[in-house]
């Protein structure tokens, strides 16, 4: 029942973003300022910790209860509507857009107007060149895919509603918070939830790419159990794109005639190799459901 779930909650998400719909964002940033203003103590990091991961004990005692009797089959919609809406990033999809016509007309001011409330907070008053900016925006569209569905739903696969819970509510501290110190301890500790999707997931862009590609850029990086979930998803991307897709400046030595176009085509090809790899996922999802692991 959690793979029909997962897929279900993958296609609703989709559509659902297109329309900047159910925008779960918000509501956290809204929320966790106000909690944060009424405790400004920044020794609260903590104990806001042990209290989500509390509730998603609870949660899962819960789901574990019912999916173990006959309401199971009343729960299972309750389910999916909490995955969908705790999972996916509104937004993207129309400034992607604007930003890749903007690049079409040689207007890097309005491409970066467009997506500069995308770019890292330290990043959003700088100036930066349209190929810095490219690779940033590319960086933070993995990112925010592999955060929005792929770590989503792995931690649903796992632990069930509770796991995607606990995952949500802890990057809403890490990034609404108030208080930097309560920032930087659950940036700490969704770093650790990260740790193994991530790297599922950039292997994963080796069997959707160019496997060639992606097997070079692995032999030539060695280890990467302390590198950044970041890096390891440009990385990994790059290897596993051709044409130089992540690469503007060598794109553009190569192919100075079709520059115009490269915003476009660089987001597009990103945007199709996140999408391979969710079939991929969904395909092993499928394989653990047929054998009776989920």
């Amino acid at each position: 029942m959690r793979f029909l779930i997962i897929l279900l909650a993958c296609l609703i998400r989709r559509q659902l973003d297109a329309r900047r719909k159910l925008d779960c964002h918000s509501a956290l940033r809204k929320l966790f300022a106000r909690l944060g203003a009424n405790h400004p103590s920044p020794g609260w990091g903590w104990g806001i910790m042990a209290i989500i991961l509390a509730l998603g004990a609870l949660v899962w005692v819960g789901d574990y209860v019912i999916s173990h009797n006959a309401l199971f089959f009343l729960w299972a919609p309750v389910e999916l509507l909490v995955l969908v809406a705790l999972m996916g990033n509104p937004g993207w999809h129309g400034t992607l857009r604007a930003y890749a016509e903007s690049w079409l007309r040689g207007d890097a001011q309005a491409a970066w107007h467009h997506v500069r409330h995308l770019l890292p907070p330290e990043r959003q008053g700088e100036a930066i060149s349209p190929e810095k900016l490219h690779v940033i925006l590319a960086s933070r569209l993995l990112v925010t895919a592999f955060e929005g569905y792929f770590l989503m739903i792995f931690w649903y696969a796992l632990l069930g509603p509770a796991g995607a819970l606990v995952v949500r509510l802890a990057m809403g501290v890490r990034d609404h918070w108030p208080a930097a110190t309560v920032r930087a301890t659950f940036a700490g500790f969704c770093e650790v939830l990260a740790w193994i999707p991530v790297r599922l997931l950039s292997t994963t862009f080796g069997l959707a790419g160019d496997f060639s590609g992606w097997l070079h850029y692995r032999r030539s990086q060695g280890a990467m159990a302390r590198e950044a979930p970041e890096t390891v998803l440009f990385g990994a991307a790059n290897g596993a794109l051709s044409s130089f897709s992540l690469e503007p400046k060598r794109f553009a030595e190569r192919h100075p005639e079709e520059w115009p176009e490269f915003g476009r085509r660089s987001m597009l090809a990103v945007r199709d190799l996140l999408n391979r790899s969710m079939m991929v996922w969904i395909a092993l999802f499928a394989l653990l459901a047929i054998g009776g692991w989920l």
